[in-house]
């Protein structure tokens, strides 16, 4: 009978089927949609959000996004997850825990690595008491939108390739290398931020001495 009910105010619609979303006046599914929906029902606002670069690959940010969330597996979370890995020093410098607070920003090995690639940036040094202040340090410097979101790129890509040399310091029996990120970072941003920023202008002599035009 409820059934019946309810097909009898029922008006069949006349055309192609398509998907409707209910919950918008344009009948068109959007996350924004999502999200005014969430804080209807209460949702809890993050105290800080993480901002993705379309500018690098997502596999390079999810490792700042795990980072800051501390769910990267460093000695520290391991042990926190009952997992006896005994040692939990930094196998990048091996005065401190490793934590991800301390292997991107107080480790001695990382800030070595953070002042050659502000001085390759042609920018102030980065003074960071946190991963935060990595992640935001960007919002802070003059110059364009662009240039602005070209440096948070080049943070993403330098927090990637420190947890890169980190495992392969730890899994790979290598020697930790300054230069070697450094320079993979270098070379990595470059082409990462030419062909996703469609700056397909900008030569690899530019790219070395950061002359780029943002």
């Amino acid at each position: 009978m409820a059934l019946y009910l309810m097909l009898c105010d029922y008006s069949p619609y006349h055309g192609p089927d398509r998907w409707v979303w209910g919950h918008d006046n344009s009948e068109n599914f959007t996350v924004a949609s999502i999200k005014r929906i969430a804080e209807l029902i209460g949702r809890a606002v993050p105290e800080y959000q993480f901002v993705w670069n379309s500018y690098v690959p997502k596999k390079v940010g999810i490792v700042p996004w795990r980072a800051l969330l501390e769910r990267l597996p460093t000695r520290v979370a391991l042990t926190a997850r009952s997992v006896n890995i005994g040692d939990t020093s930094c196998v990048l410098c091996g005065d401190y825990e490793e934590t991800s607070e301390h292997l991107f920003v107080s480790c001695q090995f990382a800030q070595s690595v953070w002042l050659v690639m502000a001085q390759w940036c042609k920018s102030p040094p980065v003074i960071a008491f946190s991963l935060r202040d990595i992640l935001d340090a960007h919002m802070f410097l003059p110059g364009s939108k662009k240039k602005k979101k070209v440096f948070g790129a080049i943070s993403h890509v330098v927090i990637w390739s420190l947890w890169k040399m980190r495992n392969e310091v730890l899994f790979g029996e290598a020697n930790p290398s300054v230069s070697k990120v450094v320079e993979e970072s270098k070379s990595m941003s470059y082409h990462w931020v030419k062909n996703r920023s469609k700056s397909s202008h900008w030569s690899w002599g530019e790219g070395c001495s950061f002359n780029l035009v943002m």
